[in-house]
């Protein structure tokens, strides 16, 4: 488990998550956006493949088929979600 800054842009707000680094994106970012949506009670419209988790320090996208871990994703790291 790594600490991770979550920043979500289009509703202007932080999280601070615990997640599993060996875990792949695309399963990251459906449940991100399950706790995201339950917490600020909303509901997310649009299609989650769509969305995409970026590293805040480059911009780069995440590959929704690697883990956290396998692109260099750790502890205290920064990441947007679009």
């Amino acid at each position: 488990m790594i600490i991770v800054d979550i920043e979500v842009p289009s509703i202007e707000r932080k999280y601070q998550f615990s997640v599993e680094e060996q875990v792949s994106i695309e399963t990251l970012i459906a449940e991100l956006a399950e706790i995201i949506c339950q917490k600020e009670q909303c509901t997310l419209k649009g299609d989650l493949s769509e969305m995409c988790l970026c590293a805040g320090e480059t911009g780069r996208i995440l590959n929704h088929r690697e883990t956290l871990a396998q692109q260099g994703i750790a502890n205290a790291d920064w990441l947007l979600l679009v």
